[in-house]
């Protein structure tokens, strides 16, 4: 058998890679997980020793001494149970993800209930290092989750939250969703004259970003224009339409009309059509996140762009960083967002 043959056939260990390359394990190890130090000529050599000698490390070795389980949890408190179908839940999970897999951490993903009376597994068995949170429902349901939490003594990055709801160990990580309200109002204000109303549709249970938004658009709108909440139970297609039937019955036809987030603003679209209603000419309509279906309607839509991929990302970051350095780095960051016009507005 070839020496070739026989190193491959071997199982190399950190140690090997550490005497090949001329440096100590711990050089190694700080190359491997991206730890500072190391000069690039250091680091070219134990990457080329760790190719060829095919070296692999040992995950379960590697949490047995860490004492971790190798995973970050994903609690999704949304009282909807299809909440994957949700583009920005999606792209958050996305961004997470994919940091974790680069540093070999898995994710476990569990979606709650707000009015669930059990703890949920993921919670009750405890088997992650850190979390990231997303929360819709009433504050009793997401105090009651937080509280849930705080038992497990774990780093936690909340996304889309302004407040840690009493977690000592927490990260606030969201959109700024009230500058995304507030462009928008600015937007529509230039075609908006005084007196002229403007419904903004929102989850009937709402969450902080949705009152973000509109606290946002009642800025950007200024003095002279009448914002008006409409609630739209679950924010699905059916109970957006359904609810904005009622307030064009009962109110009549606005002068324009904000989704708050993209799927609400399309359904208001679509029904203003089906009534005989152009959109911008007859009412405008504007909506927020910018995900890919904002370009397959006619007119597109104006939106805000969401960064909710690159929040997965962040949160993934924030969570590995924490766990190797023992504190956060920032406990509040705000991603900035965008205005991306369209024809609709």
């Amino acid at each position: 058998m070839t020496e070739h043959n026989q190193r491959q056939t071997r199982i190399s260990r950190l140690r090997d890679v550490a005497e090949a390359a001329g440096v100590t394990p711990m050089t190694v190890s700080n190359v491997l997980n991206g730890r500072p130090g190391a000069s690039a000529e250091t680091r070219a050599k134990v990457l080329r020793e760790v190719e060829r000698l095919n070296y692999r490390p040992d995950a379960n070795a590697r949490r047995l001494r860490l004492e971790r389980t190798g995973s970050i949890g994903v609690l999704v408190l949304d009282s909807a149970p299809d909440y994957l179908r949700d583009p920005f839940i999606t792209n958050v999970i996305a961004g997470l993800g994919n940091v974790a897999a680069e540093k070999a951490f898995s994710l476990v993903l569990q979606g709650v209930r707000p009015h669930a009376a059990t703890v949920p597994p993921l919670l009750a068995q405890s088997e992650t290092d850190a979390l990231c949170l997303l929360l819709s429902g009433t504050p009793a349901a997401r105090m009651r989750l937080l509280e849930q939490v705080a038992r497990l003594r774990q780093p936690v990055v909340l996304v889309q939250e302004r407040d840690t709801g009493g977690l000592q160990d927490a990260c606030l990580l969201r959109q700024d969703d009230r500058e995304g309200g507030r462009l928008l109002g600015i937007h529509l204000r230039r075609r908006l004259q005084p007196g002229t109303r403007v419904l903004f549709l929102t989850p009937s249970i709402a969450w902080t970003a949705q009152s973000e938004r509109g606290e946002g658009l009642r800025l950007g709108l200024g003095r002279g224009i009448r914002l008006r909440r409409v609630l739209c139970g679950d924010e699905s297609f059916g109970a957006t339409q359904e609810a904005l039937s009622r307030a064009l019955e009962q109110n009549g036809v606005p002068n324009a009309i904000v989704g708050g987030n993209d799927q609400m603003a399309l359904a208001a679209m679509a029904l203003l059509q089906a009534r005989g209603l152009a959109v911008p000419d007859a009412v405008p309509v504007a909506g927020f996140n910018a995900f890919e279906m904002f370009r397959f309607v006619q007119p597109t839509l104006t939106t805000i762009a969401s960064p909710a991929y690159e929040m997965g990302v962040r949160a993934g970051e924030e969570l590995l960083l924490r766990l190797q350095d023992g504190a956060f780095r920032q406990t509040e960051i705000v991603l900035p967002v965008q205005l991306r016009e369209g024809g609709s507005c």
